[in-house]
């Protein structure tokens, strides 16, 4: 990353706090903790995305069965933690502090840009039981504050669904901006739709 960026420190809606058990980061929020995971977390991640299979299936990409066994989610955090230690992606898995055995949600900072770009794309979403709450809320802010501070990020891209009502707003109270459309842009519910191009941009870097 450019070393001439420059970091103001008032920022933070987070602390790092030691590894949970099973990852390799861990940020606590005032409700929340944030963990990057090893493969051995298999198994909380396929519970989570088993139960929310039909209610996320809206929102994503088609999946085959197979997606929703643990011997694929291993191979996925694998990959995810490849792509964590190359500085590309920082896939966070939401928990509470008092349950760090069941995940509420995933937030994922991926395609990761250094240069003269510094930016990532972000997506996320959360248990169907944990809606309406602020989870994501509290999560989306900690999230970008981590990697304006220590990604040295610029701009960070979160592209939504129209239809999706829940995290328009949610991006909106994190501070993400409409740019506009983008036409045709990911494979959604097994058709290629149009997103909003929502846009948050780091007000503490300074060249």
């Amino acid at each position: 990353m450019n070393p001439d960026l420059r970091i103001k420190t008032a920022m933070a809606r987070f602390e790092i706090i030691s590894p949970v058990k099973g990852s390799v980061l861990s940020l606590q929020t005032k409700r929340l903790v944030l963990s990057v995971y090893k493969p051995s977390a298999d198994r909380m991640v396929t519970d989570y995305l088993v139960r929310n299979r039909a209610f996320h299936k809206e929102f994503t990409q088609r999946h085959h069965d197979k997606y929703f066994t643990v011997g694929e989610q291993r191979q996925y955090l694998k990959e995810d933690l490849n792509q964590y230690n190359r500085n590309t992606q920082v896939a966070f898995w939401i928990t509470l502090p008092g349950r760090p055995d069941r995940i509420i949600g995933r937030l994922s900072f991926y395609s990761i840009i250094g240069g003269a770009m510094n930016s990532s794309f972000v997506g996320y979403h959360i248990d169907e039981e944990c809606q309406g709450q602020g989870y994501m809320t509290e999560a989306l802010l900690a999230g970008c504050d981590f990697m304006f501070k220590y990604f040295r990020l610029h701009r960070i891209e979160a592209d939504i669904l129209p239809t999706n009502k829940r995290s328009l707003a949610c991006a909106e109270r994190c501070g993400f901006e409409k740019m506009g459309y983008n036409i045709k842009f990911m494979e959604i519910d097994g058709k290629y739709q149009d997103h909003v191009m929502m846009v948050k941009l780091n007000p503490e870097v300074e060249m």
